[in-house]
Order: C-alpha cells, then sequence, then structure tokens
C-alpha cells in the first residue's frame, strides 16, 4: 500500500512539474511558438485540474485538425473521443464563446472601421463551420463605426434569401448609414455566384435612393474569403 501510494505521488508530482513547464513555455515564447496540441493542453489544463492531458490533447487535433475545429465541434462530435465528459463540452463551449466575443468587441465601439482584417476574422469565427448559408448585416453610421451586428435570414446549403424590405427596415430602424453584407458558401468556396452578384446589385440601387451605402459585401467559404469591394463589384 505504502509502495501504490509513493507511486501515486510521484506522479502527481510529475504532472504538475510538467503543467508548470507548460505554463512558463506559454510566457516566455507566446502562443504563437507552441504547437496547436500544446495549446490545447493549457486549455485542458483548466478543465482537468491534475490529470495528466497531452495525450488528449494530441487526440483532440488528430481528429478534428485545428483547434477551430476542436471549438466548432458539434457535442457529440466532442462526447464521441475517449475522456472527453459532458463538463468538458461544455468548458470547451465557454472557451468558444469567450473567443467569438473577443472578436466582435474588435469591431464594436469604434471610431471606425479600420482594420478589415479583424471584421473578417469575426465573421469567420462565426460562419466558416455553419453548414447552410447564413445573411448577417453589418450596420454602421455615418463614420463608419459599427452600431449593431444582426443576422438577418438563414437559408440552406446552397443559398440564403436576401429581403431587401428587411434589410432597409432594420437601416432605419438602427439609424445606419451604411451596411456589410456578410454570408457564406458552405461549400467552401467563396467565389461569388452571378445571383451573388445581381442581388448586390440590385440592393445597391434601393439603399442609394435612401443615402445608406453598402461599404462591403463578403462571403466566406472555410478559411478562404471575398471582398467585392477588392474585386471592384460595388462599382457596377
Amino acid at each position: 500500500m505504502n509502495r501504490i501510494l509513493l507511486r501515486s505521488a510521484s506522479t502527481r508530482s510529475r504532472c504538475e512539474g510538467h503543467r508548470k513547464r507548460a505554463k512558463h513555455k506559454l510566457e516566455t515564447v507566446g502562443h504563437d511558438n507552441l504547437l496547436d496540441y500544446e495549446i490545447v493542453e493549457l486549455m485542458l489544463f483548466l478543465i482537468f485540474k491534475r490529470k495528466d492531458v497531452k495525450q488528449l490533447a494530441k487526440i483532440l487535433i488528430e481528429r478534428f485538425k485545428t483547434i477551430d475545429g476542436i471549438l466548432n465541434a458539434t457535442k457529440n462530435q466532442l462526447l464521441s473521443v475517449e475522456g472527453v465528459g459532458p463538463s468538458t463540452v461544455d468548458a470547451i463551449r465557454i472557451i468558444d464563446s469567450v473567443v467569438k466575443s473577443s472578436l466582435k468587441s474588435r469591431i464594436m465601439k469604434r471610431d471606425s472601421i479600420e482594420c478589415f482584417d479583424d471584421v473578417v476574422a469575426y465573421c469567420k469565427a462565426n460562419m466558416k463551420h455553419l453548414v447552410a448559408e447564413e445573411l448577417r448585416v453589418i450596420f454602421l453610421n455615418e463614420t463608419n463605426c459599427v452600431i449593431a451586428d444582426e443576422t438577418l435570414n438563414e437559408g440552406n446549403i446552397d443559398s440564403v434569401t436576401v429581403n431587401p424590405r428587411n434589410i432597409i427596415g432594420r437601416c432605419i430602424d438602427n439609424g445606419a448609414k451604411g451596411i456589410i453584407l456578410v454570408h457564406n458558401h458552405p461549400s467552401g468556396d467563396p467565389t461569388p455566384s452571378a445571383n451573388d452578384i445581381y442581388t448586390t446589385k440590385r440592393l445597391k440601387e434601393v439603399t442609394r435612393l435612401l443615402e445608406i451605402s453598402i461599404v462591403d459585401h463578403i462571403i466566406i467559404g472555410g478559411d478562404r474569403y471575398i471582398s467585392f469591394k477588392s474585386l471592384g463589384l460595388l462599382g457596377m
């Protein structure tokens, strides 16, 4: 019995030592210089207080490929991994919410949208894993400050309805002077369809009459995206 207790204490000591080294590495070299499984392991430290989670971190990365894949996995997908229970799923959901809230805070309450990459990062985090198309509208005031962000319609795997009357109504309700349209292509290919281009053109004609500008139309396709503004498609 004494030998078993000693072995258990020794294992606990090694585990604590490993955790300290892992945390120290994060503090000294930063997250950009850590492997994905090492970051996942640090995340699991918050869930499992004394357990060795290095192998579980590697299994999660092998199964879901990326940290983003883990955060956006379904409950059933996560629970299918041995060692992952309901409390772990809950913790991962909370961490995912914190990440998305942080990305949203970068585009909200600013004097103007100065960093287009922040907008794309926020939209990708919320939309690239969707299995159906979704229309999101970011509403801007006269100085291009974000005043609201709303999902206005959900469609199917290859289309989503754009209702100009609904968009105009929400612009008026929010006091918006400009909008950024965002929708996703679940196929992973962000190339705009002929209908995407035509619908944007028609909407621009309507909003122009009310002195509301379409600042951009972004299409998210997995980790890729396109910008109508960058492609010169807003000058049509």
